[in-house]
């Protein structure tokens, strides 16, 4: 007998009050870095043409490809925000980690051709162009990059969004940049011009280490791994709770976007009736969905505790 529950009525209009506003917020948050980043594009370019500035073109490349993660970082949590249907009866809320990942492929770009473009001046001794002008743009955009890597990041935080963390991160790394920049235009100012091209190279360091951290956890719930410890710890409370002496196996976990999908089998007394193995495991349903705010859906398999240890691998192929 399987019984499955994808949420019980409180949990659902709970969800209906709550979803449509986190997603309107986490939709907000990836439009103002959209507009942030046209911003940022608009003011370092007029600045490059007026003032020859290298250093802020090059910066104002870099928000180019910040643009486009963040385009990618709405059409992710428009995804994520979808309900499920046919095609997709689980939900969209992986297409926020795919999303995160095509981000942290993006920030792996930049850091390549910073190493390269370190690498060589490092190699070849370039000067660095000193300009007054291009320090105080920058150091001015620097103060927007901070605010809104802060804000993006609080409501990837707050709701969990794989996307928004992606391009708060992005927002970081140009913060980053922008200060291996300025290092590098006051060390030329003081007869270094070593000092730009080793920091950037720092940058690069810092920013390659961060996305793979940032770019594992996306693939991981891509591949349906297992959530985080804790969350298994207080899924096998419950169960132990209330399964009690007649026990449970087979105990599965995924994550979907900050969601987790759980199966198990429930052994009940053989003498239990289908009344009673649904209204224990309508209970059970009932405690993981409304403790644990990561489960989103729970299927549970109910078989007799009197049944053959060794079939129960014929159900799932774990223990």
């Amino acid at each position: 007998m399987v019984a499955r529950f994808s949420a019980v009525a409180q949990k659902v209009r709970q969800a209906s009050l709550s979803a449509p506003e986190a997603a309107a917020r986490k939709q907000f948050a990836a439009r103002l870095s959209i507009a942030v980043n046209v911003l940022l594009i608009a003011t370092e370019g007029t600045i490059a043409a007026l003032t020859g500035s290298l250093a802020v073109l090059a910066d104002a490349g870099h928000s180019v490809f910040d643009l486009t993660a963040s385009f990618f970082a709405l059409w992710g949590v428009r995804m994520a925000a979808q309900p499920p249907d046919r095609a997709h009866p689980y939900g969209h809320e992986k297409f926020e980690n795919f999303s995160s990942l095509i981000q942290v492929a993006m920030i792996g770009l930049i850091a390549v051709f910073i190493v390269g473009e370190g690498g060589r001046r490092l190699a070849t001794g370039t000067s660095v162009d000193v300009s007054s002008v291009a320090i105080a743009v920058i150091a001015a955009t620097m103060v927007l990059d901070f605010l809104v890597a802060r804000y993006i990041g609080s409501v990837a935080q707050t709701y969990g969004s794989y996307a928004l963390e992606a391009d708060a991160f992005h927002f970081t790394t140009d913060l980053w940049a922008k200060t291996a920049v300025i290092a590098g235009l006051v060390g030329a100012r003081f007869g270094s011009d070593l000092i730009d091209p080793a920091a950037a190279l720092g940058v690069a360091a810092v920013m390659a280490y961060t996305a793979s951290r940032l770019g594992l956890r996306s693939t991981h719930v891509l591949l349906d791994a297992a959530p985080r410890p804790v969350v298994e710890e207080r899924v096998r409370a419950i169960l132990n709770e209330e399964a009690g002496s007649d026990g449970y196996h087979s105990l599965r976990m995924r994550q979907a976007g900050k969601g987790v999908f759980l199966d198990v089998a429930l052994h009940l007394p053989g003498g239990t009736t289908v009344a009673e193995a649904h209204d224990r495991a309508h209970r059970l349903s009932q405690r993981l969905c409304e403790e644990i705010a990561e489960v989103r859906d729970v299927v549970i398999h109910v078989e007799p505790a009197e049944h053959p240890e060794e079939h129960h691998d014929q159900h799932f192929q774990i223990g």
